[in-house]
């Protein structure tokens, strides 16, 4: 994956003595072709130092080898090292990293690419498609990167941006590919386009009943007074109804800045006093709003928020059951707070869970406008509890009743309760 740089072979240098030795040896041998007279001393001299000289010699060459054989192990392992390395480096990354062949041999992949994929020991195998087609449209266009998004995963159900681009020519070919999951973020862009579409829908339907109505008043030469007041009471409650969308809307904003938790309360002492407030509304219909709450169930966060998130609950939960009851019970854990909310109402559809906290869902839209909804409540529910580190979900069988359920960190109980 990256170019080692050799290391310099550092140069041995012969001994003093021997370069001395050879050099006595040469100049006897030259002092006996101009000195006959001295030949004896010159054959006696040259028979001293040539096996010394060649031991030394041999001595020098075999340790020259074992140098050069050190110096190429040291390669080896420094290669070795920077791969393990460059694995480690690669595996710790968010993206995925795929190195293929120009057949689609999968040379180099880290464990992000695997788990895109949906596959392990990617290496040796070949690209399948959709990223075969990605790394051929790199080969036929080498100068810039290709971008793509396709679907991954072993339920093709991960969004992935690929881009690949093509590095070195003729056989030394590679083609890499970067994967990167934008999954949730092609998720919350589309939220966002359905928020504003929502939002706008939302407010235009109130604002064209008004300007209807309003205009049907000012035209009106009789003097109606009861098409007058008729007119005015529907005209005052979509007004009513815009208030109500713009105060949720400011809740909701002021629930996903995710506001830090500033005071620690007790959590039943909350629900019973928003019971309070709804027994009114239960006894309207005839329902019985029953309460199991253990006491002790300190929470840390903000009140009035909380005071929204039960509020919304109950208030769901007598809306949408025509007989019955509606229980709200309250227990804790060691380490958590559970709040529930039951009731024996209509239900909800099982194709719907899986989006009843989006902003503006609503699973019937007619009921829903007709008991006062906005559609944002239960989306206030989530946020709140999630800015509070908690977590919400809902549960229920049509014809028996739904139940929502969310879960706080408890804390300890301070010891005084008049202090935040």
């Amino acid at each position: 994956m990256g170019n080692i740089r050799e290391p310099e072979i550092p140069r041995r240098r012969e001994p003093k003595w021997l370069i001395l030795a050879l050099s006595l040896f040469s100049v006897a041998a030259i002092a006996g072709l101009a000195w006959p007279e001295l030949s004896t001393w010159v054959l006696f001299l040259a028979a001293i130092l040539a096996p010394v000289a060649a031991v030394v010699l041999s001595r020098v060459l075999r340790a020259r080898a074992n140098l050069q054989a050190l110096s190429r192990e040291e390669l080896r392992q420094r290669a070795i090292t920077s791969q393990e390395q460059f694995d480690v480096l690669a595996s710790g990354l968010e993206s995925g990293i795929i190195e293929s062949a120009p057949d689609g041999t999968i040379v180099f992949t880290n464990q992000r690419a695997e788990r895109l994929v949906g596959e392990v020991g990617l290496i040796g195998s070949a690209l399948q498609s959709p990223l075969l087609e990605c790394l051929q449209q790199s080969l036929a266009n080498e100068e810039t990167a290709v971008m793509n998004e396709v679907f991954l995963g072993p339920q093709k159900d991960r969004m992935v941006l690929v881009r690949s681009w093509a590095v070195g020519d003729g056989d030394s070919v590679r083609v890499f590919l970067s994967l990167q999951d934008v999954t949730e973020l092609r998720h919350l862009e589309t939220v966002r386009r359905d928020f504003v579409a929502n939002v706008s829908h939302e407010l235009r339907t109130p604002m064209t009943t008004i300007r209807a109505m309003s205009e049907t008043l000012l035209e009106d030469e009789t003097n109606d007074a009861e098409l007058k007041d008729r007119y005015l009471g529907r005209v005052i409650s979509e007004i009513d109804r815009l208030t109500r969308i713009t105060e949720d809307l400011l809740v909701l904003s002021v629930a996903e800045s995710q506001t830090k938790p500033h005071s620690v309360f007790d959590l039943s002492e909350l629900v019973q006093s928003v019971m309070r407030q709804l027994q009114g509304k239960a006894e309207q219909k005839s329902l019985l709003l029953v309460e199991e709450l253990d006491s002790g169930c300190f929470v840390a966060g903000n009140e009035s928020q909380l005071v929204q998130v039960v509020v919304n609950l109950i208030d769901n939960a007598i809306n949408y059951t025509s007989e019955g009851e509606v229980r709200v019970t309250l227990m804790p854990t060691d380490k958590e707070c559970i709040l529930t909310v039951a009731d024996s109402g209509i239900g909800i559809p099982a194709e719907h869970l899986g989006r009843i906290f989006e902003r503006f869902y609503r699973v019937d839209k007619g009921r829903s406008r007709s008991t006062g909804g906005t559609g944002l409540g239960l989306s206030i529910v989530r946020n709140i509890v999630e800015s509070h580190r908690g977590r919400v979900s809902v549960s229920s069988v049509m014809g028996e009743g739904s139940t929502f359920a969310v879960t706080l960190p408890r804390v300890e109980e301070p010891l005084d309760l008049n202090v935040p």
